[in-house]
Order: structure tokens, then C-alpha cells, then sequence
């Protein structure tokens, strides 16, 4: 009931939404990414981008994990070869080795904005360790992304920053927990519990559930929803963790 839908899914990103047919597939509306005003949208669409390839090729080794279960360790053998080739794509196509990190794409033109949506194949657990270890040290620099406020969702030194409006600096509870999972999957169980602890301690220090945070004073702006499903269901989870002594 899960698993062929799922595949169902997948499958319609990449024959939708590769134009080029280079295995990496692009958003054609920023609303397809749940980033609505995001500064990677600024310089025309499609954009390919490091987030939604990530977030496949997860998928992937989810579904190579379902496939085994279901008998079909064949067909779990083929996700998990697609979930690591579209890994070597992504360092082929988006990793820029002076910046540091993984640029989405314009025209295949790499987009001049840091985000920590570029710093997600971290996730993958499959990227060479110089790339990592890069990786991580943007993501723990706190000019960019780290400090008693994380994560920004624009890099504070990035001239697009903005740390209250939407999508544009400010804080969400959602991105930070997808970050946990990576810093999990790489095993740095350490990082992965300061910011769970400082993502809760955000979310505790106000009233109400809010839907961002300014990324840099942590202050709810104005046009944030004061109740919001996302962050609602990241406390919830990382409460649950934290209170049973989980320290990632």
C-alpha cells in the first residue's frame, strides 16, 4: 500500500521535471519546494537545486529498505545503486569547491546564494570525506549558520540575508530537524544534540507555535503564524527524544 506509490512518486519527479534529462531533476515553480520566497528563485526558473535531489535520493534508500523487507532484494539492490548515482551527479554538477558547497542551477549557471539548502547531500551519508568535512564547516560557522540561533535559511554573510522575512533568513523548526537526521546519518551525535536542544530551546523561549524565527535575535516576526503544523510536530518529536534521554 506504501511502497508502489512511493515509487509511483519518484518516478514522476524524473519524468517531469528533467528537462535535460541529466539525471537531476529541477523545480519549475518555487512553490513546488515548499520555499516560496526563497532567494534561490530570484534569477528565473526551472532551478535545479541540491534540495530536491536530496530529498529523492533519501527516498531512495527508503525504498531500497521497503523493497528488502517486501522480498525484492533485487530491486532493493537497484535503489540503492540510483540513490548513489545520483549522488556522483550532484557532486559533478553542483559541487563548487571554492564556496564550499553544492550551488543550485539556473540555465546551468550556478546561482551566487547560500542557503543550507546547498548544504543538504550532507544528508546522503555517501559524500567523500574532504566534502563533508567542508560541509560541516559551513554549517557550524557562526557567520553563517550556527551560533545560539540555528540555522538560518539564508547564510547570515550572504548579502540576501534578511532574517525576517520568509524564506529569507529567518529560522524554521523543519529545516533544523532535517539537519538532525543528517548529522545523525553521518554519526555527528554531537552537533545533531546541540541543535536539538537549541531548536527546542526556541521554540520554548515564546508563546504559541510560531511558523519562523528571526535568524538572528530568534524573535517570531510579525508575519509568522503564531500556530503552525510544522514547527508543532518537530517540538513534539524532539520533545519526546529529548525527555527520554535521547541525545541526538
Amino acid at each position: 500500500e506504501i511502497y508502489i506509490p512511493l515509487v509511483r512518486w519518484n518516478a514522476w519527479w524524473f519524468s517531469m521535471n528533467d528537462d535535460d534529462a541529466d539525471g537531476l531533476v529541477q523545480y519549475n515553480h518555487p512553490y513546488s519546494s515548499g520555499l516560496d520566497d526563497s532567494p534561490l528563485w530570484d534569477y528565473g526558473m526551472p532551478v535545479e537545486s541540491p534540495d530536491i535531489n536530496t530529498y529523492l535520493c533519501v527516498q531512495m534508500g527508503s525504498l531500497a529498505v521497503m523493497a528488502e523487507a517486501l522480498g525484492m532484494d533485487s530491486e532493493g539492490a537497484m535503489w540503492r545503486r540510483r540513490a548513489s548515482a545520483i549522488v556522483q551527479r550532484m557532486i559533478n554538477d553542483f559541487w563548487d569547491e571554492n564556496s564550499g558547497t553544492f550551488r543550485a542551477l539556473h540555465d546551468h549557471q550556478p546561482i551566487d546564494v547560500t542557503t543550507p539548502f546547498n548544504l543538504y547531500p550532507l544528508w546522503t551519508g555517501q559524500l567523500p570525506e574532504h566534502i563533508r568535512e567542508r560541509l560541516l564547516g559551513q554549517l557550524t560557522d557562526p557567520n553563517k549558520f550556527w551560533g545560539d540561533v540555528v540555522i538560518p535559511t539564508v547564510a547570515r554573510d550572504d548579502p540576501h540575508f534578511d532574517p525576517a522575512t520568509m524564506w529569507r533568513g529567518p529560522v524554521w523548526a523543519n529545516i533544523n530537524y532535517f539537519f538532525i537526521e543528517a548529522l545523525e546519518q553521518i554519526g555527528r551525535h554531537d552537533l545533531a544534540g546541540e541543535l536539538k536542544n537549541k531548536t527546542l530551546d526556541l521554540i520554548m523561549a515564546h508563546d504559541g507555535i510560531h511558523e519562523y524565527y528571526n535568524g538572528v535575535t530568534g524573535e517570531p516576526p510579525a508575519t509568522a503564524a503564531s500556530i503552525f503544523g510544522w514547527t508543532a510536530a518537530v517540538f513534539i518529536d524532539l520533545a519526546i527524544r529529548a525527555s527520554s534521554g535521547d541525545a541526538g
